[in-house]
C-alpha cells in the first residue's frame, strides 16, 4: 500500500465576491463530487484498490475569481499480479497519459461524475433527447477517460448508470451539482475551470438553475438508438401517442408503449409485425433503478 495525494484546482470566473452561502454551497458539493469520483476509480482502474481516503481544502480565495483547491489523500493498493507492473511513482500511475490540462485522473471522474449529474438533470427538466453543449462536454470527457483507461465509452456508462441507479443517490448527486455551479449560475453562467480544462458559459448556462427545478421533478433518462428492430405488439390507426406497443429487440426484453412522433404515421406503420427505426427510449427511475417506460419512435428506416 501506499499513500498519494492529488490536487484538484476549481475556479470560477465570477468577477465579483461570491456570497457566503454559495462558497459553502460549492465546497459542500464539490466533496461529494470528488468522493463519489473516488467511490468509482476502483471500477476503471482495474486492479486499484483504495483502502482509505481524505479530501481537504488547502486554499479558498472568495475574491474574483472564486478559487478552490482541494488536496485529495489516498491510501492504495493493487492485486498482487499486478504489482511489478506499478510505476515506480504510484501518483504517475493515476496521471498516467492523461491531457495535460489535468492534474490527474481524480479530476477527470470528478468532472465527469458532475456532467453526468447535469446531464440527469437536464433530461428531466426538457424530457427529450437534447444533443446540446452539455451533452457534448459529458461525451467529451468520457471519451478522454476511455482513452487514459483502457474502459471503452459505453463500460463507463454502465459503471455510472450503476452507481447512480437508486432514486436516493440521483437526487443527491443531482443537488451537488446544483451547489457546485451555483457561484457560476449567479453571475450568469461564467465558465469553470478543473485544474487547467476550461467549461465554457455555453455549457454552464444549459445545467437547471436550482430555483428553475422542482424537488418533486420525475428524474426520466431519454437514450437514443438507431435501426432498432421492432417488434409491434400493440395498434391503433387512429391514434399515435396510445394504443401502441414494440419490443425493441437488443435494447430490451419486454413490451413497452410506444408513440409515433411526427413525421411517422400510424398508417405509415399500420399492420407491420416488425419494422427497423431510430427511436428514443424513455426510462423512468424506481426503486429498482431505470426502467424502460416509452418508446418514442423518430423515423421509419425500413420493414425488420
Amino acid at each position: 500500500m501506499a499513500e498519494v495525494q492529488l490536487p484538484i484546482s476549481i475556479t470560477y470566473d465570477t468577477r465579483d465576491l461570491t456570497p457566503l452561502p454559495d462558497v459553502i454551497a460549492a465546497l459542500q458539493a464539490a466533496e461529494i463530487a470528488i468522493h463519489d469520483a473516488i467511490s468509482l476509480l476502483p471500477s476503471l482502474v482495474d486492479g486499484l484498490h483504495i483502502e482509505n481516503s481524505s479530501i481537504n481544502v488547502r486554499r479558498l480565495s472568495q475574491e474574483s475569481p472564486l478559487r478552490e483547491l482541494f488536496l485529495v489523500s489516498l491510501i492504495v493498493a493493487f492485486q498482487e499480479n499486478l504489482e511489478s507492473e506499478i510505476p515506480p511513482m504510484l501518483e504517475d500511475l493515476l496521471k498516467v497519459d492523461i491531457p495535460e490540462t489535468y492534474d490527474s485522473i481524480v479530476t477527470v471522474v470528478t468532472m465527469i461524475v458532475l456532467f453526468y449529474g447535469a446531464s440527469l438533470l437536464k433530461d428531466a427538466a426538457v424530457k427529450a433527447v437534447d444533443n446540446g453543449a452539455l451533452r457534448k462536454q459529458l461525451n467529451s470527457i468520457v471519451g478522454q477517460l476511455s482513452a487514459n483507461t483502457g474502459k471503452s465509452e459505453a463500460e463507463i456508462r454502465k459503471i455510472l448508470d450503476a452507481k447512480y441507479c437508486k432514486p436516493a443517490l440521483v437526487k443527491k448527486l443531482t443537488k451537488a451539482v446544483q451547489g457546485f455551479f451555483i457561484p457560476s449560475q449567479r453571475e450568469g453562467g461564467v465558465p469553470v475551470e478543473f485544474d487547467r480544462q476550461h467549461v465554457p458559459s455555453d455549457v454552464v448556462r444549459e445545467i437547471p438553475y436550482a430555483e428553475e427545478f422542482s424537488a418533486n421533478e420525475d428524474f426520466e433518462r431519454y437514450d437514443s438508438y438507431n435501426d432498432v428492430v421492432l417488434e409491434i405488439h400493440a395498434q391503433d390507426r387512429d391514434k399515435i401517442t396510445t394504443g401502441w406497443a414494440a419490443i425493441p429487440r437488443g435494447v430490451h426484453e419486454s413490451r413497452i408503449r410506444m408513440k409515433l412522433i411526427h413525421p411517422v404515421a400510424a398508417g405509415d406503420i399500420w399492420t407491420k409485425d416488425t419494422i427497423r427505426g431510430d427511436v428514443t427510449i424513455v426510462s423512468k427511475l424506481t426503486a429498482d433503478g431505470y426502467v424502460p417506460s416509452e418508446i418514442h419512435l423518430l423515423r421509419i428506416n425500413s420493414e425488420g
